[in-house]
Order: C-alpha cells, then sequence, then structure tokens
C-alpha cells in the first residue's frame, strides 16, 4: 500500500482462525479473480480478502465459504497482519521512536489517551498498553503523519488493533524506522474483569455449516499529513457507513445521580426542576426551534435497592411516573429517565418468573455480571419474548411522557455467552436489543422525537442505533447515609479524566454520535478554578451538557458559574480540539479511568460559524504557570484580534483589547481562560 509516491504498508497479510487454529493468507494462496484481492485455503473453507479503494483510503472486507461436508467452528478474523517474520511492515513518519498513538477504550467508562509508541520511553512500572478497540491511531510528527485503521462498521465482532514498536529491535547505532508488528483482530466482546475493567476480546465458537459462508466487518486505512484531519475524516466515514444519527440541538438540563444517587424522590426532582427554571433561566435561552431543557431521573426510582430488571416506581414515587413527567412538561421541561434495561437483580421478580431470558454461561448457569458488587443476570435479546418485553418498556414510558432516555451498563448485553439464538455474536444481539428499544420510542417512519443515550456502552455498534452516548466514567460518587443522600465526593482528579477522555474521543463528535462526558458541578469541594475548569470542557464538548448539584440549595457564588450567559451560549456548538493533542503522551501509560493524566494539552480551540475562534487555556497542573497564547495557533495566522475574557460576569463577557500576535496569561493551578477572538476592524484597531 502506498500513500502518494510512499511505502505505507509493505508484506501484509490477513488471516481467519477455524477450529483453533489461524490459517494466514501467506500460507496457502490461491488464485484470486480480483487483483484487489486475495485469497487462501483455510483447511475446508476458502477465504477471500477484498481490497476497496474509498474516499482515499482503503477497505478490507473478509469473507469465507465451507467448502467441506462437515461444519467448521469459526473463532476470528485477522483482517490485517504485520509481523516480522514475513518481513511486514508499517511507515509513519520517518521517525517512529517520536510517534504517539490513540489508546481508545471498548466501551463509555474506559480509558482513552494519547501514549507514546516506542516502548523504551514508556514508564516500565506500569503493564504498557499496545491495543485500541475500534480505532487506531498513529502520529508521526516528523511529517504530521497521521495512520488511521478504523471499524468502519461493527455490525457483528468486537475489533481490536494492536502493534508493537521498542527502539531496540534493531542493532545499536541505528534506529528502526518500521513498526514491525500491526494486528487487527475481530472476534468475540469481551467479559468484564476486576477492578472495573473491560477484558481482551474473546474467541468465537460460531458454527459455519457446510456451504454456508461468514464476512468480517469492514475496516478502513487511511493516511494523511494533515494531523488530526485525517482521524476526524476516518471517524465522519465510520458515521456515514453505520447510518449515525444526528439530533439537531445538544440535550441540556440536570441529572439527579451524582447530588441524590439511590436515595432520589420524587419531591427531589420537582424541586430541582424549579429551581433550575427560577435560578438558572439562562439555560432554556440557550435553546431554539421548542427545544428545552432535560430533568432526568437517574437510578434510584425502581424498588430499593436497585432492584433492576422490576421497572416499577417505589414507594418515594408514589404518584406515578406519569405525574412527574406532566408536572414537568408545565414547567416547559423535557422529563428523562434512567434504565439498565439488558440487567435484572437476583432478587426481582423479572428473574424470577422469566428464568428462560437469561444468558447462561458455559456450564450452563444463569450468568452473572462479573463487573458489579451485587449479583445481576443479563437478558438475552435474541429471544423474542425479550425483545417483546424492551417494546413494552420503553413504548410505556414514551407513552407516560418521557422524551430523554440514557440506557445504562449496555456493556453485559454483549457479552458470548450461550444465547437462545447461538449464532448470533455479542454485538449482534446488543444492536439488536438497542433497535428494539430506539423503534419503540422512535417509532420508524415517524420524526424522532425521543433522545436516546448510551452508557456504559461498546462504542463502534452504538452508532445509527442511539443519538448520544457517554464516554468516560463518572465524574463523581454520590454518597448516602441511611437512605438520605449526602455530600458527593468529588475532586480534580476526576476533571482531569473527563477532559483526557474527552480529548481523545472529541472525534467521535457528530460523527458516531453526540458525546456526553458526564456532567458538570460547581460543587464546592472543588474550588471555584476547577469548577470553571469542569464547566469548560462540558460546554466546548459539543455534545450533552447537564448539571447534577442540588440547584436549590447551590450557594449563589457557586450559581455564577453555572448560569453564566458567555459559556452557556457555547454548549452545543463546535466541538474544541486540543491543540497538538499527539504531542502531549501520557509516560506512565496506565489504562485505567482513576489513572489521572499528568499532564493534557493545554490550549483547546474551535472555530465558530461567524469566524470568531474559542480558545481555552488552561492550566492542568498544582503549580501557577504563565502561558502565551499564540494566534498562530489558534487560528492558522496572526491577527489582529479582538479579544474578549467569556468567564467574565458582564454579558458579552470582558474586553481585553485588540491584540496582535498573542498574549501573554498567568494561570493559577487547575484553572483555565476562556477566550474569543474575533478578526479587528480598522475601527477596533483605534
Amino acid at each position: 500500500m502506498f500513500a502518494g509516491e510512499r511505502t505505507l504498508l509493505r508484506h501484509a497479510s490477513c488471516a481467519v482462525k477455524l477450529n483453533g487454529q489461524w490459517h494466514a493468507s501467506t500460507q496457502t494462496p490461491q488464485p484470486a479473480e480480483d487483483v484487489f484481492a486475495l485469497r487462501w485455503q483455510a483447511g475446508e473453507a476458502r477465504v477471500t480478502a477484498r481490497l476497496t479503494s474509498h474516499e482515499g483510503g482503503l477497505v478490507i472486507e473478509c469473507e469465507l465459504t465451507n467448502l467441506g461436508p462437515e461444519p467448521i467452528i469459526f473463532n476470528g478474523w485477522r483482517p490485517l497482519q504485520i509481523d516480522p517474520s514475513g518481513g511486514g511492515a508499517l511507515y509513519v513518519g520517518d521517525e517512529p521512536w517520536r510517534a504517539t498513538v490513540l489508546v481508545n477504550g471498548y466501551q463509555s467508562w474506559d480509558y482513552a489517551g494519547i501514549h507514546p509508541l516506542d516502548e523504551a520511553v514508556k514508564d516500565t512500572e506500569h503493564a504498557s498498553i499496545t491495543y485500541s478497540a475500534w480505532t487506531a491511531a498513529i502520529y508521526g510528527r516528523d511529517r504530521d503523519a497521521m495512520f488511521v485503521a478504523q471499524t468502519l462498521k461493527a455490525s457483528r465482532f468486537a475489533t481490536v488493533f494492536s502493534w508493537y514498536y521498542h527502539r531496540d529491535q534493531k542493532s545499536k547505532g541505528t534506529l528502526p524506522t518500521a513498526i514491525t508488528t500491526f494486528h487487527a483482530d475481530q472476534q468475540g466482546a469481551p467479559l468484564s474483569q476486576p477492578e472495573q475493567r473491560s477484558g481482551m476480546p474473546e474467541d468465537l465458537a460460531l458454527e459455519v455449516p457446510a456451504g454456508d459462508g461468514l464476512v468480517s466487518d469492514p475496516i478502513l486505512l487511511l493516511y494523511g499529513e494533515d494531523g488530526t484531519a485525517t482521524l476526524s475524516r476516518a471517524l465522519q466515514l465510520a458515521g456515514r457507513a453505520s447510518g449515525s444519527r444526528s439530533w439537531p440541538a445538544a440535550p441540556r438540563g440536570w441529572c439527579s445521580w451524582y447530588q441524590l444517587g439511590l436515595a432520589v424522590t420524587d419531591a427531589d426532582v420537582r424541586r430541582n426542576a424549579a429551581a433550575l427554571n427560577t435560578r438558572i433561566p439562562q439555560l432554556a435561552k440557550t435553546l431554539r426551534d421548542s427545544h428545552r431543557p432535560v430533568i432526568q431521573l437517574d437510578d434510584g426510582w425502581m424498588p430499593r435497592w436497585q432492584r433492576w430488571g422490576d421497572w416499577v416506581t417505589n414507594e418515594y414515587f408514589s404518584q406515578g411516573l406519569r405525574s412527574l413527567a406532566s408536572a414537568l412538561r408545565k414547567r416547559r421541561l423535557e422529563a428523562g429517565i434512567w434504565l439498565a434495561p439488558f440487567h435484572a437483580a437476583a432478587d426481582s421478580e423479572l428473574a424470577r418468573t422469566h428464568p428462560d431470558w437469561l444468558l447462561q454461561d458455559a456450564a450452563g448457569k444463569r450468568l452473572t455480571d462479573p463487573r458489579l458488587d451485587r449479583p445481576y443476570h443479563v437478558l438475552d435479546s435474541t429471544r423474542p419474548q425479550v425483545l417483546e418485553f424492551l417494546g413494552s418498556l420503553f413504548g410505556g414510558l414514551r407513552k407516560e411522557g418521557f422524551t430523554y432516555f440514557k440506557i445504562d451498563f449496555l456493556y453485559a448485553a454483549a457479552y458470548e455467552s450461550r444465547r437462545y439464538d447461538p449464532q448470533v455474536t455479542g454485538v449482534q444481539a446488543l444492536r439488536s436489543g438497542l433497535r428494539r428499544i430506539f423503534e419503540a420510542v422512535n417509532p420508524p417512519g415517524k420524526p424522532e422525537t425521543a433522545f436516546v443515550l448510551a452508557s456504559g456502552a461498546p462504542l463502534m455498534p452504538l452508532a445509527g442505533l442511539v443519538h448520544g452516548s457517554r464516554i468516560g466514567g463518572d465524574v463523581a460518587s454520590p454518597q448516602m447515609t441511611d437512605g438520605v443522600a449526602g455530600t458527593p465526593m468529588i475532586g480534580f482528579g476526576l476533571v482531569l479524566s473527563m477532559a483526557r477522555n474527552q480529548a481523545a474521543r472529541v472525534f467521535l463528535n457528530q460523527n458516531l454520535f453526540l458525546v456526553d462526558p458526564d456532567v458538570v458541578m460547581a460543587s464546592p469541594q472543588l474550588t471555584e478554578d476547577e469548577a470553571r475548569v469542569m464547566i469548560t470542557v462540558g460546554a466546548l464538548s459539543g455534545g450533552v451538557f447537564m448539571y447534577s448539584d442540588d440547584l436549590e440549595t447551590l450557594p449563589p457564588d457557586r450559581l455564577n458559574l453555572l448560569r453564566n450567559p458567555n459559556v452557556l451560549e457555547l454548549v452545543g456548538g463546535p466541538a474544541a480540539e486540543p491543540v497538538h493533542l499527539f504531542s502531549a503522551p501520557e509516560l506512565e501509560a496506565r489504562d485505567h479511568w482513576y489513572a489521572f493524566p499528568q499532564e493534557l494539552p493545554p490550549l483547546w480551540v474551535r472555530r465558530d460559524k461567524d469566524g470568531s475562534f474559542i480558545a481555552a487555556v488552561y492550566n492542568w497542573s498544582d503549580q501557577p504557570r504563565p502561558y502565551r497564547v499564540l494566534f498562530s495557533e489558534v487560528a492558522g495566522h496572526e491577527g489582529p484580534f479582538v479579544v474578549t475574557d467569556l468567564w467574565s460576569s458582564r454579558r458579552g463577557g470582558r474586553a481585553l483589547g485588540v491584540k496582535a500576535q498573542g498574549m501573554r496569561l498567568q494561570l493559577p493551578p487547575h484553572s483555565v481562560r476562556l477566550l474569543r477572538m474575533k478578526g479587528a476592524s480598522a475601527a477596533d484597531a483605534h
């Protein structure tokens, strides 16, 4: 494969795993009718990999046909295989020892960040990460080069990309200029591991009958020397191929979870709805065309405690959900609700009365989700009765007046396990259940009026079946004593994790779905500067923007942070992208949401429709720092610009004057400056 006159890939191959054994395209090659195809024999199967030019890149898609008289067992695909044993090589720039890579976790809550490619420069105290789910991006600084391997459509498999590069691979005195190990694997969805981690994809055991066949999910390879523009283009193509959905206005409002947790009551929701209208009327003013703020009831409304599966209200919602939704509508607010639709608590009526609806493990016992602290089983969405149950549940909630649905813990629906239909993979099962939910609240053929937000979900399979998705873990932890909500736990470390995942996954926004970086809070547990940082990250995400403080009791000085009109006007606009994102890798290279980054790019920029630029300048560190904003980095050219400080309480911001080339800032620890830059006219300059 070439990129212009440059060699990009050399001696790459494909492979398939059947009956527990890998069969590479280089082992038993056969002539193919098409010059842009590879064909090989894999036992009794004939396998073909088709290479198709697509939008300046290359799409790889594999298919097999069982030519034998007996069924074969399919375990997994490897649509791309580069290995040193076969002389394989991937070239990204001329100095791969300086290259950096995107590490993207499998599901919403998983880690996402930027790491060094070279194993030699990583912190050796921690296990290195050399894999990424759904998307792999390798950046060569010397040429501003970006190589992207992207799952174009996740219909059936979990795709993971893996690589290895170490500067000591060659003899001393020379540095290797090629990445000699790079794989793309498509297998079954992973089972969650201890410590809130997603595992690695698992081998499948799909039976392929004689004469039957099977096709891989398509993978796009894209190369460009325009930095992150190539990565953004790859996600745009993936969204287009997957039929991603749009929503006219990014939802914004209030979520009950962090302040109230499982102790939430009907009265709590109603008083926070009233407080949103009376204390933060500025939020509603940011919406147009009949769109309204959302009040989203989170976990805790079902029988206590967390008896998921029995989706009826507990005694603290004695008036029922219809009454609550009606009260919210009267306040010109949208009603939102949370469910974990594929889980059933072991002590739930659902699990007791319908044990046949539940997934089974390899031993034939009810599968218990290993991620959770108490026993929960998982619904099998290949059963028609389960799909009927989901349709009735969500259709009923839609009729009761809910128009915003947060569906959580979706990863479990994709677990590989014993199913009613054994030929359905976990990804297929998840998508089948999601499709039923989506169509229950947005009937086909009618305008879409209900927003569907995924959480705890494998990312690529969501495309086309939801409007938005969480892209990081929880930013706080609700507290409760004797059934009464306490002060939630939050600290700047979680704000750092929120920002890190937002930075690494910003390219998903409006390409696959609207992103949800999680809520913003002005809690007194954060300093005012730290709260401004959190609110700024949320406002510039381009996606969902929700509060979760107690809006009725929040002190006025903290409330002012949430209702600053200059900041709120930025919500739902283009997402701000970190400048030099791939130039600030995490050397510790740990892969957990709670592995707080030591540093992140300080400058994040977006361009608005009127031609102005929004620049957020962060100090993520514990020490004061100076920073010089260069307009050439913000706008691609020098000024003059009229500069305004948007975190000012003045309507429209505080004017900072006309600046020519840049400006110097002094940033306190854990702080941000939020600037609008607009081209200056001759009159402005005088």
